[in-house]
């Protein structure tokens, strides 16, 4: 039910004049369905998964919206009010029956096991060719759910109906056309007192009124607040290393205009150091016989070398005491 009625909805936004990247996530959540269905809000589930494929398919997604006119086409009615249905075995109907639906109004009625649900469920089965309650249920083949435990049987219910010619004619299954003619009565008991509820309540009430929980559940999960939190659109981190470059470009510029009269300053100081030392010697010169180099020893070296040395004994002392 909720491709169907996703298919529905990209035709209707088909029709409209849209920026085409809407028209490429609406494909992707369409190729994605299945997988996209199961995801809640909850901790961005659904918006994390959807990010993760547009990463991988962006570039390969369509700008064209890919569904298909032929499902969501308006076709007429062809018959005016359905007038027999033969049903069974199926569900309750361990055997075939034949129920003649030609008055106005029809009626059904009986105590808990005789078939009421299962008479409504054929009808739903002959119109739409599914039955939700099995879709519900998670059943993989609806047949299982379908058949009549006691034959272990299944055959598809027949309906027939009268067309505008007054003729009868057989009913082929349509889910496009015939989605919304079962109401359960709980949902009529909720829908009289919609007037009483809250505006989010009330749109849980119509989407429950005409069987489109699923979808409305489906729509729902895809919040609002999906971009700011879970999808960096406005570059975020791009717009960060913009503002760090921005202020590392700031520093060279300062220190470009530092460093030279630094520098100069520096240089001065190593000439007037030298100079005081040796009016002949440069600051390097001055260096080398200081620390020495690799073949000489500095004079540094030689004088930490004298002072390790032990201090010589003196002997033959004569102490003279003057008075």
């Amino acid at each position: 039910m909720i491709r169907a009625e996703y298919l529905r909805f990209l035709k209707t936004l088909k029709d409209e004049e849209c920026h085409r990247d809407v028209y490429k996530i609406a494909n992707l959540v369409l190729q994605y369905l299945d997988a996209l269905i199961p995801l809640t809000t909850s901790k961005g589930q659904r918006v994390k998964k959807i990010v993760e494929i547009a990463q991988k398919n962006w570039s390969s997604l369509s700008q064209v919206i890919e569904a298909e006119d032929s499902i969501t086409e308006k076709v007429p009615c062809p018959f005016k009010r359905v007038n027999n249905l033969t049903v069974g075995p199926f569900r309750g109907f361990e055997k075939q029956e034949d129920f003649r639906l030609s008055n106005q109004y029809v009626f059904v009625y009986g105590s808990n096991g005789t078939g009421k649900s299962s008479f409504c469920e054929a009808l739903e089965y002959g119109l739409l060719g599914s039955v939700s309650e099995a879709e519900n249920k998670r059943y993989r083949n609806q047949h299982d759910y379908l058949k009549n435990a006691y034959a272990g049987q299944f055959a598809i219910p027949k309906l027939a109906g009268i067309d505008n010619d007054g003729c009868e004619v057989d009913i082929i299954p349509d889910e496009a056309l015939y989605r919304f003619c079962f109401i359960e009565k709980n949902r009529i008991d909720n829908f009289s007192r919609i007037a009483a509820q809250a505006p989010a309540k009330q749109t849980e009430l119509i989407s429950s009124l005409f069987g489109l929980d699923d979808f409305t559940e489906f729509v729902r999960n895809f919040t609002d607040n999906m971009i700011d939190r879970y999808i960096d659109l406005k570059g975020m981190k791009s717009t960060q290393l913009n503002e760090k470059m921005a202020a590392l470009t700031g520093s060279k510029t300062q220190l470009n205009s530092i460093i030279p009269e630094e520098l100069k300053l520096i240089s001065e100081a190593k000439k007037s150091l030298a100079s005081k030392y040796d009016p002949n010697y440069s600051y390097e010169k001055m260096l080398a016989e200081l620390n020495g180099t690799d073949e000489e020893k500095g004079l540094i070296n030689q004088l930490e070398e004298d002072l390790q040395k032990p201090i010589g004994t003196k002997s033959n002392l004569t102490v003279i005491i003057f008075n």
